[in-house]
């Protein structure tokens, strides 16, 4: 409909409406932070688990070789998985709401925390995979120089690095617009728009 058209029809009309700002109540605040607090709670026992299994395998190729450098280059991955899985449990352990607090505050500290949480994933490069880059890099090259090792062998090796590195960023940077779409939508309650 355009602004001279005599009879607007009835969706917009509707259109047109004044939105009411979204009401929570603090029980169903008190739910969606929970229920994100379990979310990232599992994500966590994930990353620890998967670093462990990870670091285990490299703790066996590192006893088992004779290379020194091949032996670094396990040794810088272990010390980056490490790093990570403390800067996980750092960082990242989720946070309860307080019982005592009100419809409002529990609002804004169920915000704080899902942008504490996106700001820690838009920096995955920093805490996650940039610690891994070199432990990754001395291992491929290593792997290089070896002279039992075929060329098939290595290109899958650094392939193989190269796709879960990509897939843990872009699964990454998917969550961070997630996590944006949720904190807009809390910022609406709150302000009322």
């Amino acid at each position: 409909m355009t602004p001279e058209s005599p009879n607007p029809n009835v969706t917009e009309i509707w259109q047109r409406q004044p939105v009411e700002g979204i009401k929570m109540s603090v029980e169903e605040i008190r739910k969606r932070s929970a229920k994100f607090e379990k979310r990232i709670m599992w994500r966590n026992v994930r990353e620890y688990v998967a670093g462990t299994i990870a670091a285990g395998l490299f703790a066996s190729f590192l006893v088992k070789s004779h290379d020194l450098f091949f032996q670094l280059a396990c040794s810088l991955i272990i010390a980056g998985l490490a790093y990570m899985a403390y800067q996980l449990h750092r960082r990242t352990s989720p946070r309860s709401i307080p019982a005592e607090l009100g419809a409002a505050n529990s609002l804004q500290f169920h915000r704080a925390e899902l942008e504490r949480q996106m700001d820690f994933l838009k920096h995955i490069w920093r805490w996650y995979l940039g610690p891994l880059i070199p432990g990754l890099v001395a291992f491929s090259l290593a792997t290089m120089t070896g002279d039992h090792h075929h060329v098939l062998r290595i290109v899958l090796v650094n392939s193989f690095f190269a796709v879960c590195l990509i897939l843990v960023w872009r699964l990454n940077a998917y969550e961070v617009r997630c996590l944006k779409r949720r904190i807009d939508e809390l910022h609406a309650v709150e302000t009322g728009s």
